[in-house]
């Protein structure tokens, strides 16, 4: 015990240990610094242009609503609410008188002031007007003009127009309405239309083509064309124009055509008139060929001629009844010289099944250059006409000829001596029978060639 606390008062001392010393890492505090003052800054230009874009948009907005208010709003008034209506016959003849009847109807709640009705008649027609309208027409014989200078509220304008329609047949003419006006305290012109349609179902000028059903090449025919003016108006400005087909050559008309041959100017036709016209010409052509000929009946309007009606009547040419040809021997001769003699074989046949009796052929002998005196045959020769005339009197072969049979007469003639070269020789033989078939069309039975040779 004694040495425990001997022990203690040797070790302790009233110092305080000295301790090592111990680093301390300093802790740096971060100083926030205050925002930084802003600027004031001007607004960009796309800012600028949202908002002028924007008050365009009102305006424009704004305008609109004004003037749906104006038009729509405060004065109730609506376009389509001005109904114009027009109508007329579907069909009518040409030269009828067509009334077309208009009505128009103001079904706004405001009136409409310095209206203009405006009727256009169809193309061509003649408006029935009376003298206290005449002045309605300035504009045009066909445009008539009527002022309306006030149209009320549900008020009605009924009236109707007349006019004799001329055309063809299936022509359609068209009439029109145009009615201009303003609503009412406005100054804003507005324009409704009507239109009808009349379509014309015939023209009554009737119109035929009478001829021969048959005929031979070689043979005169006749063609007449008849026209009637049915209706109750004459027409005036009328024209007949013909076709006439290859292989025909006029020789006589009845009437005065122009042009070209081919135009009969009518002027007119009254009520129940008949005109007709006679061609008469010569045609020629192939066995079996149909000649057309056609004709139109035209109408004058403006500076042309339409069509209003047309016909046609077709000639049928057949095998000649009685056939001719003329030859030479040798046959294709094309020329001699002076003082030879010239040998013509002319060749007949009897293509019925009939025979045919009484032949009578006729030799033109058409030039100076042929000496007379040299012909043989010379019987029958007519020396003023330079003809030779043969018949059953002075040849027994034309008394007559059975069906199919074919026969031959040789002609010989000598060139003149002091005959010029390089003139012709033309020569044309026809044959004729007085025999009249039942159930042939053609006028007589015929035929008729030429042959021309030159003189070298």
């Amino acid at each position: 015990m004694d040495n425990l606390e001997e022990l203690q008062k040797k070790l302790y001392t009233e110092q305080k240990p000295v301790l090592p010393p111990v680093e301390v890492e300093a802790v740096k505090e971060e100083v926030v610094a205050p925002p930084p003052l802003t600027e004031d800054v001007a607004p960009s230009p796309a800012i600028w242009k949202k908002i002028f874009f924007g008050a365009g948009i009102f305006f424009l907005l704004a305008v609109t609503v004004a003037v749906y208010v104006f038009f729509r709003g405060f004065y109730a008034f609506r376009k389509d609410r001005v109904e114009i209506k027009l109508s007329a016959p579907s069909e009518v003849d040409a030269g009828e008188t067509v009334t077309w009847k208009l009505r128009l109807v103001n079904k706004n709640e405001t009136e409409l002031k310095d209206g203009v009705l405006t009727f256009q008649f169809p193309d061509f027609s003649q408006p029935v007007i009376s003298t206290s309208e005449a002045d309605q027409f300035k504009q045009s014989v066909l445009k008539q003009t009527i002022n309306i200078p006030v149209l009320n509220p549900s008020g009605l304008y009924e009236r109707e127009f007349k006019a004799v329609v001329y055309g063809g047949d299936n022509f359609e003419r068209k009439a029109q309405a145009i009615f201009n006006f303003k609503p009412s305290a406005g100054t804003i012109v507005f324009q409704s239309v009507a239109t009808a349609a009349t379509k014309i179902a015939s023209f009554p000028i009737s119109l035929n083509v009478e001829s021969s059903n048959e005929t031979i090449s070689g043979e005169n025919v006749e063609v007449r064309f008849k026209l009637k003016n049915e209706g109750e108006v004459a027409f005036n400005n009328i024209r007949l124009r013909l076709e006439s087909p290859a292989g025909f050559r006029v020789t006589e008309t009845s009437e005065k055509l122009s042009e070209f041959n081919n135009v009969w100017k009518l002027d007119s036709i009254l009520p129940q008139e008949e005109k007709t016209l006679v061609i008469k010409g010569l045609v020629t052509g192939i066995e079996g060929e149909g000649k057309v000929f056609r004709a139109f009946v035209e109408g004058s309007e403006g500076t042309s001629w339409k069509t209003y009606k047309e016909a046609s009547g077709t000639v049928k040419l057949i095998v000649a009844p009685l056939a001719l040809s003329i030859n030479t021997s040798p046959d294709g001769v094309t020329s001699t010289r002076a003082g030879e003699t010239i040998t013509y074989k002319i060749v007949y046949q009897n293509n019925l099944d009939i025979p045919l009796s009484n032949l009578t052929l006729k030799i033109k002998l058409d030039s100076d250059n042929f000496d007379l005196t040299s012909a043989q045959p010379s019987t029958g020769l007519d020396s003023a006409s330079k003809t030779i005339i043969l018949n059953q009197n002075n040849n027994t072969d034309l008394f007559g000829i059975e069906p199919q049979e074919e026969k031959e007469i040789t002609l010989k003639i000598k060139v003149k001596d002091n005959a010029s070269g390089g003139l012709k020789l033309p020569i044309t033989a026809t044959i004729e029978s007085t025999t009249k078939p039942e159930g042939l069309s053609i006028s007589k039975i015929f035929s008729s060639q030429s042959l021309t040779l030159e003189i070298k």
